[in-house]
């Protein structure tokens, strides 16, 4: 797999400038330019359905631990870089509570795709997702304080 991978990226590699244009790929006859492709963008939503910053995302590719996640400003993750296989997204948030500083609202979640890829790059999805929610406390201690 991984030399499919190496070698459809190796294909598409510009051979000339770097200015972004296509260039023809020599025998092939396909234009591919040397950008790097997304595999795929997440958008975790909170309780109120609105974007989530801060979530713990994690992934693996075909069983294999993922290396690459970014999340941008507008609670989008990106999830992979021209990598393409069976995924499986791990997601996990907390969010501590306003009215009871002991206690904290927690969301977690799974999600389960395949990306696949062109003759030059991955077809990047995009995904929305919720987590699933649910509250947990810790202990208080006899002076009123969170252990």
């Amino acid at each position: 797999m991984l030399f499919i991978i190496i070698s459809l990226f190796l294909a598409c590699q510009s051979k000339g400038d770097d200015s972004g244009n296509p260039e023809d790929t020599g025998d092939l006859g396909i234009d591919c330019t040397a950008d790097i492709r997304s595999s795929a963008l997440v958008t975790v939503l909170d309780q109120e359905g609105s974007p989530l910053l801060g979530v713990d995302v994690s992934y693996t590719v075909d069983g294999q631990e993922g290396t690459y996640i970014d999340s941008w400003i507008n609670g989008t993750y990106v999830v992979g870089q021209e990598e393409v296989g069976d995924f499986i997204v791990s997601m996990y948030a907390e969010i501590p509570q306003d009215n009871d500083p002991c206690c904290s609202d927690v969301g977690q979640g799974t999600l389960e795709f395949t990306i696949q890829a062109n003759e030059c790059h991955v077809i990047t999805q995009e995904f929305e997702t919720s987590l699933e929610w649910d509250v947990i406390c810790v202990e208080v201690d006899e002076n009123g304080l969170c252990e």
